[in-house]
């Protein structure tokens, strides 16, 4: 069994991650960009969100109990960073594998990887909740589907 601490890092930083990267990929992909600038863009977004969220997360559980001196708020920022950073990450694989920037700038395989990942920690904590799957599911695609449209649109302005 998993950490309470640990547990509320992976999930915040997973979700954190995925809607983030999703966010700047489309709004990337409106411009005239190079694969040395995607790989500049996403691992800065992983180092610098990762700490920074991870960082906030220890701040926030610090003023959230004023007395406690656990470990806690250590370990669901580490949590929260390590998997910010590795979900981040994570969406240059396609990049790496195919080093084609013409099929990397398709939004099916970001809009099927953020699924993917969105897919399986919406199951997980309907599984630890024991709440229906698609009262986190429906939400998250709305939430992915707003930030990407949203992040394009402005973007195409630019």
């Amino acid at each position: 069994m998993i950490n309470d601490d640990i547990r509320q890092g992976l999930f915040f930083g997973s979700h954190s991650g995925v809607i983030t990267t999703a966010g700047l990929l489309f709004g990337l992909m409106e411009g005239k960009i190079t694969i040395k600038y995607i790989i500049i863009s996403v691992v800065s977004l992983a180092i610098a969100d990762g700490s920074s969220e991870g960082y906030g997360m220890f701040l926030s559980k610090k003023a959230e109990k004023k007395t406690d001196d656990s470990f806690a708020p250590l370990y669901a920022a580490l949590s929260l960073a390590i998997i910010k950073f590795l979900t981040v990450l994570s969406f240059l694989l396609p990049l790496l594998i195919t080093k084609n920037l013409e099929i990397y700038k398709k939004p099916y395989w970001m809009y099927g990887w953020s699924i993917l990942i969105l897919f399986i920690i919406d199951l997980r904590i309907s599984y630890i909740r024991k709440e229906p799957f698609l009262e986190f599911f429906i939400p998250h695609l709305i939430l992915l589907f707003t930030v990407t449209q949203t992040t394009k649109f402005f973007s195409s302005l630019i």
